[in-house]
């Protein structure tokens, strides 16, 4: 049964800073009405200066057709002054939707701090926020992501993207320095659909978690003659679920030696139950490991992994056989596709052997539509059999599951759809993917409900009823307790769906990790709130325990989360320990126990 206690802990609401710290250094001029580029496209947007009173000089942004992208109207003001990576950082401003001038009377914008330096565009901070009709400061804390550049690094606000009238006045950008501490910047409660306490969507939800992710369990104790055994004492309790909430990790840590690497394993072996290896058996990570010299790759470091994962029971995903996108090595092949595709065959055919007996199931392909737009992946290049190939080829040198993984499934656009009819076309193609990953990265600037990723995912499990978030992580701008809620509600909606076999987290602790922000552990291994919300649901009321007594049949029964269970019995003091899978469903262990003397 839900622990109401726990999960009244789980649903509890961040509060919001009220006031402005001192010790900051501005970064945009004084007087940012004069210095601020305003959008200005006759068919998309107008803009004037305005005067608001009490509220002071800003713009008045008048945007006329739904249609124009964000990075299409750019409110822009080039930042004065130096900011380095990990710098603390608050732009603010006040605002207004007019009132009217949108269809549900509230405006919407993309704000963003960037390197303008094409075709690159390196982002310091982002963040979406809503704007309501009446007068608001809006405050967007973030840690800077990259160094700036001068003359080239902007604060700009993006009112594209839908028909509205903003008003937009005193935006600053403060510098705090590295060592200030983010949750004393005020920040906005950010309401995605259905965080509320009470949402309905998420009660369904966990009904449905009871329903189809617990089974009966069933322990019978005889003695030798097969007489059943009254009052034997009856414990349970879950080792390893058989869904994969895993993790992925960093072979060089998994076997290193030292007190750093012990705590990482046992970390590792106590909350999850799945693993993938972030890079190791990626081309570069696995040709580079092939000396067993590297400093952060070496082949036997992966295999270590891989065995030290399956002897605790738990369940590995290789990643990957094929990268749709350009890289660095085909781009200087691009006149060469041929070489392309043997370089792609020779990795798959290599690791494939390599990693036999060790892998559960592979990303036959990653990213095959790519992020960017327009697409540009290598079978564009190579020919529209290419992916059909891969899994080919790799069907016919393993037994284990295939998938296919891209990112940004859950947000409508281009990505979302090219990858729906590249599934469509691998099933036309007869080479059905056993599973479809889900890359899962998320910011704050877009979190949709979980309404509609369980819709999302009724669309994608039409095609392939096996789903796994692959690559789940979730960049807050420093608000902890927003990414503990949308860890909360995107576990509760992954395991509430039929389709899911895995979440696996792409950084758990913030020592080693592409995006240590999204981490579950701090650096120094103290819990964030996310990690509370991970043991809480994933150890804790998700990992059965249970116990009492045989009946006069010598029954014991309770219902638990499915996976590996480890079964005590206790006659007269002498105890029998037993494992018990019940990964397929209901069972009855029999267990044969001389009554006592």
């Amino acid at each position: 049964m839900i622990s109401r206690f726990l999960l009244a802990t789980l649903l509890t609401l961040s509060a919001q800073a009220a006031t402005l710290p001192e010790g900051a250094r501005d970064m945009l001029p004084a007087d940012w009405q004069a210095a601020a580029l305003a959008p200005n496209k006759k068919l998309l947007c107008t803009s004037e200066k305005a005067d608001f009173g009490e509220h002071g000089k800003g713009w008045r942004v008048n945007v006329l057709n739904d249609k124009s992208g964000p990075f299409q109207l750019q409110l822009s003001s080039v930042l004065e002054g130096e900011v380095k990576s990990g710098d603390r950082m608050l732009l603010m401003f006040e605002a207004r939707c007019v009132p009217g001038s949108s269809v549900d009377g509230k405006g919407r914008a993309q704000v963003v701090v960037e390197i303008k330096e094409p075709p690159n565009y390196v982002k310091l901070g982002q963040d979406a926020v809503d704007i309501t009709g009446n007068w608001e400061t809006v405050y967007i804390p973030f840690p800077a992501n990259a160094d700036s550049k001068p003359g080239i690094t902007h604060a700009s606000l993006m009112p594209g993207g839908r028909k509205q009238t903003l008003e937009i006045a005193n935006m600053r950008l403060l510098n705090y320095g590295p060592k200030f501490d983010l949750a004393q910047l005020p920040r906005p409660y950010i309401r995605y659909p259905g965080r509320e306490v009470d949402a309905p969507w998420r009660a369904a939800a966990l009904a449905r978690i009871e329903k189809i992710r617990t089974t009966d369990i069933a322990v019978e104790v005889v003695d030798a003659k097969g007489r059943p055994v009254p009052d034997a004492q009856v414990s349970i309790a879950l080792k390893r679920h058989s869904f994969g909430f895993g993790t992925a990790v960093k072979a060089k840590y998994l076997m290193g030696t030292d007190e750093r690497a012990a705590r990482y394993r046992a970390t590792v072996e106590e909350n999850f139950s799945a693993i993938v290896l972030e890079n190791d058996m990626k081309p570069f990570g696995w040709q580079g490991g092939a000396s067993n010299t590297g400093k952060e790759y070496r082949r036997d470091w992966t295999l270590g992994a891989l065995a030290w994962a399956k002897e605790r029971g738990m369940k590995v995903r290789g990643h990957y056989l094929c990268w749709g996108p350009w890289d660095d090595w085909s781009e200087k092949l691009k006149d060469q596709p041929q070489m392309i595709r043997e370089k792609i065959f020779s990795h798959l055919d290599e690791i494939i052997q390599g990693a036999a007996g060790l892998v559960d199931e592979w990303d036959a392909v990653n990213h095959p539509v790519g992020w960017e737009s327009p697409r540009r992946t290598v079978d564009q290049a190579i020919g529209p059999d290419l992916y059909a190939d891969v899994f080919k080829a790799a069907r016919a040198r393993t037994g284990v599951p295939l998938w296919i993984n891209e990112d940004q499934v859950f947000r409508e656009g281009r990505q979302q759809d090219e990858f729906y009819e590249c599934i469509k076309d691998l099933i036309a193609r007869g080479v059905r993917p056993d599973g479809i990953g889900n890359q899962a990265h998320f910011h704050s600037s877009f979190l949709p409900g979980g309404e509609e990723m369980l819709r999302i995912s009724d669309r994608f499990a039409a095609l392939v009823p096996n789903l796994e978030l692959t690559e789940f992580d979730v960049n807050t701008n420093g608000d902890e307790q927003l990414q503990a809620d949308w860890l909360r509600d995107t576990l509760i909606m992954a395991y509430s769906h039929p389709a899911y076999s895995a979440v696996m987290l792409w950084v758990f602790w913030e020592g080693a990790g592409w995006k240590p922000e999204t981490a579950l552990w701090r650096k120094d291994w103290s819990e964030k709130p996310n990690a509370k919300v991970w043991r809480d649901l994933v150890c804790k009321l998700w990992r059965t325990q249970a116990g009492g007594k045989t009946d006069e049949s010598g029954n014991f029964k309770a219902r638990g989360h499915r996976g590996l269970y480890e079964v005590s019995i206790d006659v007269g003091g002498k105890k029998t320990i037993m494992p018990f899978n019940t990964e397929h469903g209901a069972g009855m262990l029999r267990v044969v126990r001389p009554q006592a003397d």
